[in-house]
């Protein structure tokens, strides 16, 4: 949640809303309610905390602050009110078990009805998300992912022998990844053999830049003040409406374009199997679904894989650049259970508890929505003597919940061994993917099939690969520093490291693999 960064816009606000808006501040803070507010930055007057959230890095900041308030903390910006969970506890108490209040989004002015995201599924309310989310259902549930398992293991077929032929080049490859993993699914799309599939990959990379680019929900005075939308784009300083309308061709064009694609190929019989080809020709429950959410969810899987599975992925090359001593030994495991004369199979998963724990520590150092998606109060709601007033942002701070030393000892290290006792995963030891993947009604519905597609990935990798720092001129180990991107999805940004096959029978298992595809 970053502030305004529009000077212009700021300017703006303050001659279109000056009168009405103190005028209801005025009344508002004149009449002290019953209970106190959850604490926080001391408020500036009106304008309440504008000068003290920070504008990159969110939750880091908001960690700090819960280490100095407590784990529920409350800021405010004019008349709109801030809500941060920063344990598993306060979340828990409102997001899961009182889901009914918190179950909605707020109103994403900027993202969602000018940069063109309303077809989101992730960002809808009420019957309109309801009947997306039932859809997502049917397709994304337990029992429904086991039948995408032959497309993930195709994906990282493709990604081993990738990785094989250009290793310098694992970010373009990891994405190239999860496309493979997701699109021909949705919208039955082979990125490895369809002459477009780079440009499906830029397509999704520019548009999901987008949302870097302009920041979290609440990034712009118009999140702040709606009535704001209503200013056309020529007047001075209305440069958020120029940027909004240039960003909202790649976000629409991210839905349409694979979904027009699929309605030609429908049109002359040579539609593969997808979700949006089902969708299209068999309705759904017996009954005809609109076109228009058709679009929507199929676009909603497409954007789902598109970024925060790499995040992950991408994580995970990162840590093990930094922490040798853990890839050798979930190494160890692999050969221990699966040998070298074959790849991983989901079938393994249990008898690889150490790679387990690895994997969860990824989710839990470095998680990909590290603010999650805001919830909105539908109600007045009272906790632990605190008041919530109905409207409020709640925020769920993934990242400070999972790095709090009281439930995760040192906590800014990577340690494995935290979820690992006798030889299993521990199941006493909070599960890091619960708050990564949201919670209570808003639980990220593709859970089961993301969880899925990045295990075996990520198994793969270290079953084939040896990931090590890069060499610097002198041919020393080059650490690289790790540098996040602000916005709604993190993942590190850029670096380099070393990637090598383990063995010339593992090199050569991959090649004969890839082979056969």
């Amino acid at each position: 949640m970053t502030l305004p960064v529009d000077v212009d816009t700021l300017a703006i606000t303050s001659a279109f809303c000056a009168v009405g808006v103190i005028a209801l501040l005025l009344r508002r803070f004149t009449t002290s309610p019953a209970l106190p507010y959850p604490p926080g930055p001391p408020a500036r007057g009106l304008v309440g905390n504008l000068k003290d959230v920070p504008t990159e890095l969110e939750w880091e900041t908001y960690t700090e602050w819960g280490k100095k308030y407590g784990p529920i903390l409350h800021f405010r910006i004019l008349t709109n009110h801030v809500i941060v969970l920063n344990s598993f506890e306060a979340a828990v108490a409102l997001l899961d078990k009182r889901s009914a209040v918190y179950s909605n989004r707020p109103t994403f002015t900027m993202q969602g009805e000018l940069m063109g995201w309303q077809w989101n599924t992730a960002l809808m309310n009420g019957d309109r998300w309801r009947a997306h989310r039932r859809i997502l259902h049917h397709y994304l549930h337990e029992s429904m992912a086991k039948n995408y398992r032959p497309t993930h293991a195709r994906a990282v077929v493709q990604l081993l022998r990738a990785l094989i032929d250009s290793p310098d080049d694992f970010y373009q490859h990891v994405r190239r990844w999860a496309a493979a993993s997701i699109l021909p699914i949705s919208h039955g799309i082979d990125v490895t053999v369809d002459k477009t599939g780079d440009n499906w990959i830029e397509l999704a990379d520019e548009a999901m830049r987008t949302i870097a680019t302009a920041g979290l929900p609440g990034a712009w005075a118009v999140d702040w003040i709606p009535a704001l939308k209503y200013v056309p784009e020529w007047f001075p300083g209305a440069s958020f409406q120029r940027k909004a309308k240039e960003w909202s061709k790649l976000a629409m064009q991210m839905r349409d374009a694979t979904f027009d694609l699929v309605q030609s190929q429908m049109r002359s019989g040579t539609a593969p199997p997808s979700v949006a080809a089902e969708l299209s020709q068999n309705g759904f429950a017996g009954e005809p679904v609109p076109e228009e959410v058709t679009r929507n969810v199929a676009g909603a899987l497409y954007l789902g894989g598109a970024d925060t599975t790499v995040s992950v992925v991408q994580s995970f090359i990162y840590s093990m650049v930094l922490n040798q001593e853990d890839q050798r030994l979930a190494q160890a495991e692999i050969d221990r259970v699966v040998g070298q004369d074959r790849l991983p199979e989901y079938s393994d998963k249990e008898s690889l508890p150490y790679v387990n724990a690895v994997i969860l520590e990824v989710y839990r150092l470095y998680p990909s929505v590290p603010l999650g998606i805001p919830h909105c109060a539908q109600e007045d709601d009272v906790y632990m003597g605190m008041r919530i007033p109905k409207g409020a942002t709640v925020l769920a701070n993934t990242w400070g919940i999972l790095r709090n030393e009281d439930t995760y000892p040192e906590s800014h290290s990577f340690r494995p061994q935290r979820f690992f006792r006798d030889g299993r995963v521990d199941p006493t030891v909070p599960d890091p993917r619960i708050p990564v993947f949201g919670w209570g009604r808003r639980v990220c519905v593709g859970e089961p099939v993301a969880e899925a597609s990045i295990w075996l990935a990520i198994t793969s990798i270290l079953a084939c690969f040896s990931i090590t720092p890069a060499k610097d001129e002198h041919e020393n180990d080059s650490i690289p520093k790790l540098q996040l991107r602000s916005g709604l999805v993190t993942s590190p940004r850029p670096f380099s490291c070393t990637i090598t096959p383990r063995s010339t029978a593992l090199k050569q298992l991959v090649a004969s693999a890839s082979d056969q595809l």
